[in-house]
Order: C-alpha cells, then sequence, then structure tokens
C-alpha cells in the first residue's frame, strides 16, 4: 500500500494545499466490488508505470479507461486518486478516494488514508482526522493510519493526541522512521529530553544517512550536551539543570542529571583528546548503566519504559554500544566515524544483526 508521510515540524516541511472541503461524507463499505481481470490490471500496471515517470495525466487516462469498462475496479480507483494527489489536485483525490471506500476490498485502508491525506492537505484537519479514526474501528492494527492520524493532531496542535498515536504507530510498525522521528521532536520540544534522546537514537538506527538524519542528530547533541556550557573563565563550567522536569512519561530525573555530568565532562580538557563519536560513545555507555540501575530498582509502566528502554539496555549488555553510535553517525560526517565502520564491519554486522531479531513489545501503554 503506498502512502504518504507528511510531518510539519520546525525541521520538516509539510506541503500545504488550497483550502476548501469535499462535502461528500466517507460512505459505509457495503458494496463488493466487480474483480479486475487480467486486460484491466494490466492497463493499470501501465498507469502506475507512467506515474512512477512523473506522467501523472497519462495514467490518469489510463485508469478512466479501466474505469469506463468497470466502475467498480478498486485498484483503478485507488490508483487514480493517488495520482489526482500528486498532481495536487486535492479535491478530484477526495472524490475518487470516497468512491473507492464504498467497497469492501483489501483497498479500503488505503482510500481511508487518501481521504484523510487529502482533506489534510486542504485544511481540513478535523475531518481527515475523523476519517482516520473511522478507519482505525476497522483496521485497529494499521500503523500508517495511526501515523497519519498523528500527523493530523500535530497539524492541529494536539500534541498529546499526536504523541499517543505515534506510540501506536511504533507498535504496529518497530521500523517505521517518520514514527521515531516525529516523536523525538515533539518529546524534544516539550521538555522531554531522555524520551527524544531514545526515539532520536532508535530513528538513526533504522536511517542513519538520509536528508532526516541531521534532525535527529541535533537531538542526540543537544541531550547528550546535557545543558553544559562552557563558562568565561578557564576550567569553568556552567550546568544547567531542569529541577523539576516532568515525570508523566517516566521519572528520568536522574538520567537528566548523569546527562549534565557527562555533558560537562565532555568540555573537560580529558575528553578533549578524543573524537565527538567517541565521547557520545562514552556517554551513552554512562548513561544506559545508570538507567539499567534505575530500572532494576524500580519497574515503571510508561511507553518509554515499556518500549524504549528495554531495546537500550540489551544494546549495553550485548556490548553493541560502539558499534550502534558508529553506525547511527556514519554520515554525519564527523571525523573518524567512517573510517571506524569501514574498519569494524563485522562489528558493525553483529549489532544490525541483534537490533533486526529484537524483540519489540506487542502492547504498551500509551
Amino acid at each position: 500500500m503506498k502512502t504518504r508521510e507528511a510531518i510539519l515540524l520546525s525541521f520538516i516541511l509539510l506541503l500545504c494545499g488550497a483550502r476548501g472541503a469535499a462535502a461528500r461524507q466517507l460512505p459505509e463499505p457495503k458494496l463488493t466490488p466487480e474483480p479486475s481481470n487480467e486486460k484491466q490490471t494490466s492497463a493499470v500496471r501501465e498507469g502506475v508505470a507512467l506515474h512512477d515517470r512523473g506522467d501523472f495525466d497519462g495514467a490518469i487516462r489510463k485508469y478512466e479507461a479501466v474505469l469506463a469498462e468497470n466502475p467498480s475496479n478498486v485498484l483503478a480507483l485507488y490508483e487514480m486518486s493517488y495520482a489526482y494527489t500528486e498532481k495536487k489536485d486535492y479535491k478530484k483525490a477526495v472524490e475518487i478516494a470516497l468512491r473507492g471506500a464504498q467497497y469492501k476490498s483489501d483497498q479500503l485502508g488505503g482510500f481511508y488514508l487518501l481521504v484523510g491525506n487529502n482533506l489534510d492537505l486542504l485544511g481540513e484537519t478535523s475531518k481527515a482526522i475523523e476519517v482516520y479514526k473511522k478507519g482505525l474501528k476497522l483496521f485497529p492494527g494499521e500503523g500508517a493510519l495511526h501515523f497519519n492520524l498523528a500527523v493530523a493532531y500535530k497539524n492541529a496542535g494536539k500534541l498529546d493526541d499526536a504523541k499517543k498515536s505515534l506510540k501506536a504507530s511504533t507498535v504496529a510498525n518497530p521500523n517505521h522512521t517518520s514514527s521515531h522521528l516525529l516523536l523525538a521532536v515533539i518529546f524534544f520540544n516539550t521538555g522531554y529530553r531522555t524520551p527524544a534522546l531514545l526515539a532520536a537514537l532508535r530513528f538513526l538506527t533504522l536511517e542513519p544517512a538520509s536528508q532526516r538524519s541531521p534532525t535527529a542528530l541535533r537531538i542526540v547533541r543537544e541531550v547528550l550536551g546535557g545543558g553544559a556550557t562552557p563558562g568565561s573563565n578557564p576550567n569553568e563550567i556552567n550546568l544547567s539543570l531542569d529541577l523539576n522536569p516532568k515525570k508523566d512519561e517516566g521519572d528520568f530525573g536522574s538520567m537528566d542529571m548523569i546527562l549534565g555530568l557527562s555533558g560537562a565532562l565532555a568540555l573537560t580538557e580529558k575528553e578533549k583528546g578524543k573524537t565527538e563519536t567517541q565521547r557520545i560513545a562514552g556517554q551513552l555507555e554512562s548513561v544506559l548503566a545508570v538507567l539499567a540501575e534505575q530500572v532494576g530498582k524500580k519497574k515503571q509502566s510508561t511507553y518509554v519504559y515499556q518500549y524504549y528502554v528495554p531495546y537500550f539496555i540489551e544494546l549495553k549488555q550485548k556490548g553493541h554500544v560502539e558499534a550502534f553510535v558508529h553506525h547511527a553517525l556514519q554520515a554525519s560526517g564527523l571525523p573518524g566515524t567512517r573510517e571506524w565502520v569501514e574498519a569494524n564491519g563485522g562489528r558493525i554486522l553483529q549489532f544490525l544483526v541483534w537490533s533486526k531479531g529484537f524483540r519489540w513489545p506487542a502492547q504498551v501503554k500509551s
């Protein structure tokens, strides 16, 4: 299923369309579509090939020919709506997707996504939210619906609802990079430093070398800095700590303290001979040791503790911190990082094999 992933952040752009809503209501999927025959399926494939080359009008003509012969061909309806989305004709895309949403089919979840996405692009975010929620009643485990609902909530300024949907998205699909990144940004912008660090690091595990990776790296650097800055005098370091941190995502007070101290240590003469990647690896070793000790003393039932924390504690226990950090930062341009990766391919592979086989929880508290 093709999906549009849109994120409205200070770091990531969401395309905005013209205002105005499609008046038609989302239909109940009560109809049974006529199956696509071999000729029609072949024509849809030809349309997809044209679409992929950027010839949206040519693709639409292919789909129109199929629909003239079989008006209930859900494959053609889905691809036509998607093509109109790419043409930025969002009203037409909604119209076609609503036609497809009448039918009980394997494409039904995709039609809900198309309707919601295009309504959001039209500025009808509240209607998009209702479409996604209705879709999730039918497909509660569909990560793409959870993610796009989160984006719509983010656009509407409902950050708590956005976080809840992103958490559901990561549970449905632990490898969905955009969910981890958007969650990291929301955590960071709302003062949840340790949760932001863990979400950003998970994103970098999956997507270490993309145009979005610097966004996650900025979060990692900022959080690991711990609020420590050089003072005005030699050997003087200023440390800024939140003495009343938020705890609804878990009690990370001791973690924040360790981050501040490790950030201050990174500014000392002793650490200046190390590369930044080496310092980050050292900090993460210390931070995860404290986190593991804290978990051993007191179990916490928040999403962050149930979802991210076990992954990173096991990562340390398996001895993968150094390989993880170099893998995650290999495209950062930091001195020595790429050379370390090239010289330690076996350790990187061991980390990736472990990471891929990690068993993420199937259900967590949101």
